[in-house]
This record gives structure tokens, sequence and C-alpha cells, in this order.
């Protein structure tokens, strides 16, 4: 990691800037800073193990956390690389084998370090996604390609691929993220759920096409929070989505698939979307790229967001204003947000610089109070709120004093 993220808070008055922060931030650098010198990143994919970065000049990188290289099947040789940019990148739950695609028409499955399930496809077409199986088992038997229709690859005992067609599609399948027996995707008119096991969509979600502009010069951001719960982000929309068994009456009506998408709770946001990731209950951090410009008519700086929702309403809990390299020459479309959801950190990535959000330990909540402490609460306060958090079953009640 390098030098601490320059971060302003979205509130603009200087009572305001004595919040307690949510997040820090840190900068990725080491290795990372001499390829983002040369190139831009198009896309990513985040595991716990690494991170894997796609290039503008169709390079695919394998770093640790820390930005340093880790040698790989993608180091070696043209072979695992694209002639244009990446466009998306996916990893197996073990994190053994990277799925890339590119406008240049091909689909690499690489495995990072064996060459066993290797695959070169070439589909002449431009291909936007591609998902592995999500299943935690050895190898890559199955995987999925979008391009005018939903395919699913499948190896037979004798190592050969086997293609199904899943679903037609309206224009070209723009995202797709697979959990389980269920895989969401988007095309040009909205978002769908395929049942793998039943075989059939679970119906279309349509989006609403936002003014003077189409819906797919915007990403559409997928994300499965757990089994049955799908986030979708869009444009400046945010639907919560979870997956159920149609009960005995739904059940009773013929033809009908027997789970069913019941969207929760939908609300838009006052920013493009640029990403989207869950953080506790009822609460979402989402990226955002801000509608207006600058004076200059250059591009403002991206939002991190913490966003409580309930039934079709949100609230923001805290926002971040954050201070990225280039980021006036940035479009909503340059920037994506990944997560490690068991460690409650976040991964802002833009083309020249990548930054990660955690959010706050006790260590630090404590030097930011002490940092703080002469404007925003008297001493005593301040020591049985240190207390409070070293020792959370101490006998202070402190909601009639201050509220943390």
């Amino acid at each position: 990691m390098a030098n601490t993220l320059p971060v302003n808070s979205d509130s603009g008055t200087e009572e305001d800037e004595e919040i307690e922060p949510k997040f820090k931030y840190k900068r990725i650098g080491s290795d990372l800073s001499n390829i983002l010198n040369t190139d831009v990143v198009t896309c990513s994919a985040i595991h716990p193990k690494f991170l894997i970065f796609g290039t503008f000049r169709g390079r695919v990188y394998l770093l640790d956390h820390q930005g340093n290289s880790v040698e790989s099947n993608l180091s070696n040789g043209d072979r695992h690389t694209h002639s244009v940019a990446v466009n998306h990148i996916d990893v197996d739950p073990k994190g053994e084998y990277v799925a890339t695609c590119s406008d240049d028409g091909r689909v690499n499955i690489t495995g990072l370090f064996s060459c066993e399930s290797n695959q070169n496809l070439s589909f002449g077409k431009f291909i936007k996604a591609v998902a592995l199986d999500p299943e935690v088992k050895s190898g890559v038997r199955r995987f999925i390609v979008g391009d005018d229709k939903l395919t699913l690859y499948e190896r037979n005992l004798l190592k050969k691929l086997k293609p199904s067609e899943l679903c037609s599609v309206e224009g070209n399948v723009l995202a797709i993220c697979w959990q389980g027996n269920f895989v969401a995707w988007a095309s040009h008119i909205g978002v769908r759920v395929y049942d793998l096991s039943e075989k059939c969509s679970l119906g279309l979600m349509k989006w609403e096409v936002p003014a003077q502009a189409r819906l797919e010069n915007f990403r559409c951001h997928l994300r499965w929070s757990n089994a049955n719960t799908l986030l979708i982000g869009w444009v400046d929309t945010i639907r919560i989505c979870v997956i159920r068994k149609r009960n005995s009456i739904e059940a009773s009506s013929s033809n009908l698939p027997g789970f069913v998408v019941d969207p929760i709770s939908t609300f838009q946001t006052t920013f493009y979307i640029c990403g989207l990731a869950p953080l506790a209950a009822s609460q979402l951090v989402v990226l955002g790229y801000r509608k207006d410009r600058s004076p200059n008519y250059k591009a403002q700086r991206p939002l991190l967001c913490v966003i409580e929702y309930k039934m079709n309403t949100s609230e923001e809990v805290c926002t971040d204003s954050l201070t990225l390299r280039g980021f006036e020459e940035y479009t909503v479309n340059d920037y994506s947000l990944g997560c490690i959801i068991e460690e409650n950190r976040y991964y802002i990535v833009a083309p020249k610089d990548i930054v990660v959000a955690s959010l706050i330990e006790t260590d630090d909540r404590v030097e930011w109070l002490i940092e703080h402490n002469h404007k925003s609460i008297q001493s005593d306060i301040f020591f049985k709120i240190l207390y409070t958090l070293y020792w959370p079953n101490s006998l202070f009640d402190l909601s009639s004093e201050f509220h943390m």
C-alpha cells in the first residue's frame, strides 16, 4: 500500500467536517504504479487471495493486495492476452482459474498455475461478459458467455466443450453475475434471472431509459450479496431483489417457474452508479459519479456513499468525496467497485488509480477522537467512550451524553 488518500466530507459545513469518518483509505502502489504509468485499467476482479486487472492494451495482470506482481500463466507470452481492451474478468472461488473477454471476440479461460483446463475461444463478435461456475470444485467444467445470446459451456467426459443456448437476447448481453443455480444478466432493456436447475427465465425487470441517453451507454452493476439476494445498480437506480420459492397458492398456477424474483426495495440516487456492494443489514456501499460538472466543465470527484434502504426509500448515512488521479477526465463507465465482503474492504478502481476503503477500526476511532477531542466532546465523556470501545461490556451509559 502507498500513501493515504485525501478525502473530503461531502457535507459542506464546518461542523459536519468533524463527523467521525466511516472509512479509511489507502492507495495501492508497488508494481501497480509501474503498470499504470504505461497502461490504463479497464476492468478488475477482486479475490481474497489476489487482485487481477485487465487493461486498455489487452493485458491481464495478477498482483497481491499490496500491488506486487505475482508470477503466473498470465505473465507468460501473449496467449492469455487480448488485442484490444479487456471488457470483463471473472475468477473461480478457489482462485485457480480466470476468465477474460474483449471486443476482439475472444474468451480466454486461464489456469493461473495449471494449463489443464485452459480454453481460448473466438466468437468473431464483441463479448462484454463471461462468468465461471461459482461452485467450489477443481477445474473449470462450466462457464457462461454472453453475446447476442446467453450460452452455457460444459465439459463432457471427453473434455470437449458442449454449448447450450439458455436465452435469446434483446440486443446483447451487457453483464453477467452467477450464484448457485441462478444467473443474473442484463440486456439492452433490463435484467433477467435464469434458473439453471429448471432451465427457465424467472422474468424480466425492465429498466427506465435515461433522458437523452441510451441504457446500454451505462454499465449495469450486478452483485449477489448472498445465495438469494441480488443487488442491481444501473444509471441512477438501485434495486434489491430476493429470489424466493413460490408459496402453495402461487405454485398452484400451472406453467410457472418454482422460484420468483421479488424486488423488495427500489430507489434512485442523486448520482450515477459506478458500483455497489453490501455492508450490513439494509446498508450498501455505493460508488457514485456526480451528474453535474465543475465550473470548467470537467468531471467532479467520485463519491463513496453508505446508503441505508427500506421498502422504496433510502438515506445516505455518510458520503466521502475522493481525490483520485485523473478524475477530471473520467466518465461514469471508467470506474468500478470491487469488494471482499468478509473483510469489509472495498476497492475503488479508476483507470489510473486503485484505492482501498476499509471500515474504521477501534484503534482508528480512538486516534480520531484524540485528534478531535478539543472540538467535539468534553474530556470526561471522551474517556468514557474510550473505555466503552475497548471494554464494550462496561456499565457506562453514554446514550444521554453522546450519540455515537
